[in-house]
């Protein structure tokens, strides 16, 4: 099914008509981008824009519509009042979502006209942020209340369809006003980076509507979208990453291999690893390039004079490896994947021996705050270690506390640099 698409051109990649035909495009949909307008701009700054032609944004539209059958239409960036009226003309008969556009995120002007964005409001399924609610309707917005408000208010006396009043800017709670119901979706902060936010929403809103989704539920399965794009934002682009689902999925199963087979490989070294599984026993955890952590479930344990996992290997399998490793690729994001292994003077001489980047943190000295808080003497003890290397670690131990065995933390590129420098590290201790 086809989604007309109209708005502006981010040149930096983060939003505007880049980031809806991708949108669209990964939510099944095939978008039919209408440019608008040319922006000059970085994940920095907006240095001004360029607006197209009235007849030139009319022509564009006409020829997709005399030809595809559009079941959606997204309004962005219009540049002008002008292209505001002949945009609200030539889609006055589509179901059209319309974003209203004001300013970039950075705060510069992208409408000549404020006032001109009414004409679009009338008949169309409006997404205004917070600020933008403000200006199209004189309500101060300080409450989910106010917000209701001025959702009445743009459908009562601007006559939208229906409105969305997004509330990432004040509670992460989204308003719905449609058909004189009021619906409701609250949100949590998620994080990463946010510039892209509105045109993912406004787009992914029109496909879902374009597969004939009732209004309230697209609306939930837009802010899903969304969060999820944020979670696994892309941080050249300090923008939100609107092909997550699609980028997930591969590398939840190229990782998935991967560790798998560092594992089977890992099993083979037999008694020359089992002297050297802890107590709590060993895992072995491998990052997605999203973040997202594999791990071995139930960990590998001695068996007999071998070793062996007691699970497969599956998605959050180790909350402590977990947070060790992301913690690690906070300072070095080519880092990813760990392993633990019981400390021993000699592996750390071994290791030293090698040449490797070895490094450690004291329990002890560990803050109260941080014994306070309950989950983050892992991100501290990373954090120590690295700082006192001075460079990215190969090997992090620690002594133990009381009621802590003492361990060793083995990081690498991939899982089977480390299984390398497992299989070296073990190899002057005997059979």
């Amino acid at each position: 099914m086809a989604v007309l698409i109209i708005a502006g051109l981010d040149t930096g990649g983060g939003a505007g008509l880049k980031a809806d035909i991708e949108t669209v495009s990964a939510l099944g949909e095939h978008p039919l981008p209408i440019l608008t307008a040319v922006t000059y701009q970085n994940p920095e700054k907006v240095s001004g824009y360029f607006s197209l032609s009235v007849e030139v944004v009319r022509d564009q539209i006409r020829a997709v519509k005399g030809h595809f059958d559009i079941k959606a239409v997204k309004v962005g960036m219009l540049g002008s009042g002008e292209i505001a009226k002949v945009v609200a003309k030539e889609t006055e008969d589509l179901t059209r979502v319309f974003d209203p556009v004001m300013a970039s995120s950075t705060g510069e002007r992208l409408i000549d006209d404020v006032e001109s964005l009414k004409v679009l409001v009338s008949g169309s399924i409006v997404t205004p942020n917070v600020p933008e609610a403000e200006t199209l309707t004189g309500i101060e917005i300080r409450s989910v209340g106010d917000m209701r408000e001025a959702a009445r208010a743009m459908a009562e006396e601007l006559g939208a369809e229906a409105v969305v009043v997004k509330g990432g800017h004040l509670n992460f709670t989204d308003v719905l006003y449609w058909n004189g119901e009021f619906f409701e979706f609250p949100g949590e902060r998620v994080d990463g980076f946010t510039h892209g936010t509105g045109c993912a929403f406004s787009s992914a809103l029109a496909a879902f509507l374009a597969k004939e989704f009732e209004l309230p539920e697209a609306v939930e399965n837009a802010k899903s979208f969304v969060e999820g794009a944020i979670r696994f934002s892309k941080a050249e682009a300090k923008a939100v990453n609107l092909l997550w689902k699609l980028q997930r999925d591969a590398y939840r199963w190229r990782a998935r291999e991967e560790l798998e087979g560092a594992v089977g490989e890992l099993v083979k070294l037999g008694e020359k690893l089992n002297s050297h599984v802890p107590e709590v026993g060993t895992n072995f955890a491998l990052a997605t390039p999203l973040g997202e952590v594999f791990a071995v479930k139930g960990r590998i344990v001695r068996y007999g004079k071998t070793v062996k996992p007691v699970g497969p290997v599956e998605l959050n399998a180790s909350d402590h490896l977990r947070r060790a490793l992301l913690r690690m690729r906070e300072f070095y994001p080519e880092t990813r994947a760990v392993l633990n292994l019981c400390y021993s003077e000699e592996l750390i001489a071994r290791a030293k021996e090698l040449g490797l980047v070895v490094s450690f943190y004291d329990r002890r000295e560990e803050p109260e705050e941080v014994k306070r808080a309950g989950r983050g003497t892992m991100e501290w003890g990373i954090e120590t270690a690295v700082k006192r290397a001075g460079e990215r670690p190969d090997l992090i131990y620690h002594l133990g506390d009381w009621g802590k065995e003492p361990m060793v933390l083995i990081f690498g590129r991939d899982a089977r640099e480390v299984v390398k420098r497992v299989n070296v590290l073990l190899s002057p201790f005997p059979r």
